[in-house]
């Protein structure tokens, strides 16, 4: 049967030059080039191999490959005009500055006994040090990586907007193959410069209402009938790692079991909590088995979500 072996020829053709159009992306004429190829070889395949794909099909496949460089570039982050990381010191040397702006993430301990998170970054204060008195009270954008003493993140939730006095540096790359890369962390989560807090001052007193505060009573009840450190692991396991602040050494342990994976909000948290519901709502009609399943998958995603 030819139409079975033509379709999947145009299925392999269109798929290669999906993945050409990715690896070309970094070539300024890449994705052109694509298109270019994909005329000519319209042109003349056909007539070498005339039970391949015809004129349209690699029209189209050049086409594709076009739009996936253009599907990368938009995908990959890149500093804003007034991002804040613009505004590093000449060298990547570090600075004091004030930093205004929104708390992006649920703050979270790290190894160092620090509290992280993202900063959306509104203002740039006048610095501390008077090396650029033009830079006073400048309005910036972007994300900023923020690391502060325990007792400064006291109470902090994320949409609080705050003022954060510290030392503004350029995240470093790797220095040894295969290490870690803090800068390529960084730029993945759409951050590209960070901030070393000292002082943090509240903006809001109260925290804007969000479903970070159903998130919150979820862990505190786990917490408060099973406990500490049993409530954070049941909620790490409900919720997935990232939604909770769970101790470094469960973490370790669970990734030396070989048992990461429960900790992390992936297609087990999917199945287990769709398997309950469906489970639930068994006696029910399908559409509305559906529209439950989706709904609590949507609640899910959302109590995740630094809503």
């Amino acid at each position: 049967m030819p139409y079975p072996a033509l379709r999947l020829s145009q299925t392999a053709l269109l798929s290669l030059f999906y993945i050409l159009g990715l690896l070309l992306t970094p070539l300024p004429w890449g994705g052109y080039g694509l298109v270019g190829i994909g005329v000519i070889a319209g042109v003349v395949m056909p007539r070498l191999w005339r039970s391949g794909p015809r004129f349209t099909v690699w029209l189209l496949a050049g086409l594709i490959g076009f739009l996936a460089s253009l599907y990368l570039q938009s995908r990959v982050p890149h500093p804003l005009a007034n991002d804040i990381s613009r505004f590093v010191a000449e060298g990547g040397s570090s600075q004091i500055v004030t930093v205004r702006g929104r708390v992006g993430s649920d703050p979270q301990l790290t190894r160092g006994q620090k509290v992280r998170f993202f900063l959306e970054a509104k203002q740039l204060d006048e610095l501390i040090a008077k090396t650029d008195v033009a830079r006073a009270n400048q309005d910036v954008g972007g994300r900023v990586y923020v690391t502060v003493p325990p007792l400064q993140a006291t109470g902090l939730q994320a949409g609080q907007r705050v003022a954060i006095t510290g030392r503004l540096y350029a995240p470093q790359p790797a220095t040894n193959p295969g290490g870690f890369d803090f800068q390529a962390y960084l730029a993945r989560q759409g951050a590209f410069a960070g901030l070393s807090g000292y002082q943090v001052t509240l903006v809001d007193a109260q925290p804007p209402w969000g479903l970070w505060v159903v998130r919150q009573r979820i862990v505190r009840s786990l917490t408060r009938w099973l406990g500490v450190p049993e409530g954070l692991l049941v909620s790490s396991m409900v919720m997935g790692r990232r939604a909770v602040d769970l101790p470094y050494p469960i973490q370790d342990a669970f990734a030396w079991a070989g048992l990461a994976h429960t900790l992390a909000a992936s297609g087990y948290h999917v199945s287990l909590l769709l398997g309950v519901v469906l489970g639930l709502t068994q006696r029910l009609p399908a559409r509305v088995r559906v529209l439950v399943g989706v709904l609590t998958l949507a609640l899910f995603v959302s109590l995740r979500a630094n809503l």
